[in-house]
């Protein structure tokens, strides 16, 4: 019943954790406020559209070359667009293509990928501080593009598994306590049985002996 007992806790703890470990999706705000280098973008409602050549919206905290970060965008666009990472207005990242990578051409989207910053094509980026959006090809503009959620992930999965790991480890550490305390118990019980049995034969001779006196 212990053992039993430990390994729910055990897996209590996994859900928690592994919670804890998952969550570390932050909501950029989408105002004009927000925008970076670039501000070819206005409010609407729930987001920002631009039918501009691009525009920029400000990371929470700026990124180092060899950060790998997950981008979860939301919106609709009529036609193609691009995204990358920028340092003002210098590339950061590799591009991403609606057509090519997500197979999108237009329509509402919900995206989910990574970008590494880098210092792409030696353009002399040595940071990221925004995400920028633009049309899919130079000299093309974004076409009734509305971006109504943009997100980071910075290092989750790492995180996630650190996490895991560590619950595991616990997991196993309870199982291995409760085994020893239902060792132990057996143990003191089957001694106390032994000590029983051996005083048992003892009870009964002197019970004989007390009863052939009487005789």
């Amino acid at each position: 019943m212990k053992k039993i007992l430990a390994i729910v806790m055990a897996v209590a703890m996994v859900m928690a954790l592994s919670v804890t470990g998952f969550a570390a999706e932050t909501e950029i705000t989408l105002t004009s406020d927000n925008l970076g280098y670039y501000t070819d973008a206005t409010e609407v409602d729930g987001g920002l559209n631009s039918s501009g050549e691009q525009f920029t919206v400000n990371l929470p905290e700026t990124l180092e070359i060899g950060t790998t970060v997950t981008i979860h965008i939301k919106g609709t666009s009529d036609g193609d667009f691009r995204v990358w990472l920028v340092d003002n207005a210098t590339t950061a990242s590799e591009q991403k293509y609606s057509t090519t990578d997500f197979g999108l051409s237009g329509g509402d989207f919900d995206l989910t990928f990574d970008l590494t910053v880098q210092n792409w094509n030696s353009e002399g980026a040595t940071c990221a501080t925004a995400v920028d959006f633009k049309g899919i090809a130079y000299g093309t503009n974004l076409d009734n593009f509305t971006l109504t959620y943009l997100a980071i992930v910075t290092d989750g999965e790492e995180v996630a598994a650190e996490t895991a790991e560590e619950t595991e480890e616990t997991a196993e550490a309870s199982e291995e306590t409760a085994e020893s305390t239902e060792e132990t118990t057996a143990t003191t019980t089957n001694a106390d049985t032994g000590v029983v049995l051996a005083v048992l034969p003892m009870a009964v001779a002197a019970a004989a002996v007390v009863a052939s006196k009487r005789r």
